[in-house]
């Protein structure tokens, strides 16, 4: 398995940040024909730690035969909720996204917080 990294302060600028480090890491493993996909994904889910949680959050991404594992950390406790967006909502789009996105997508209580992931096949 590999892995990528980022730890951010829950500031607008970390959206951007794993945005670049997503696209950089897709290239790194030749996965560019899945680089868009992984990409939004991450912008979602950071955006809305930062967004929601407004905590210090910590982004991974993970390799392993047959998919890319995106993980959001944050320290909220609080438990995501997919919306479905009306078609003139300007907001409550970001899990709607990564669920239509993903192959599959959760989130999981952890000490101190939770993670919220993503998987996409590849």
């Amino acid at each position: 398995m590999t892995e990528t990294t980022l730890r951010a302060a829950p500031q607008t600028e970390a959206v951007e940040y794993a945005r670049r480090l997503a696209a950089r890491t897709m290239r790194t493993w030749a996965l560019m024909e899945r680089e868009e996909l992984v990409t939004a994904i991450v912008a979602e889910l950071v955006a809305n730690a930062v967004l929601h949680a407004g905590t210090a959050l910590e982004l991974r991404l993970l390799r392993s035969p047959g998919r890319v594992r995106v993980e959001v950390r944050d320290r909220a406790a609080q438990m995501p909720r997919l919306t479905v967006p009306g078609p003139l909502d300007e907001s409550h789009r970001g899990l709607f996204i990564v669920d239509r996105f993903a192959n599959d997508w959760g989130a999981d209580p952890v000490t101190g917080g939770k993670v919220v992931w993503a998987e996409v096949s590849v």
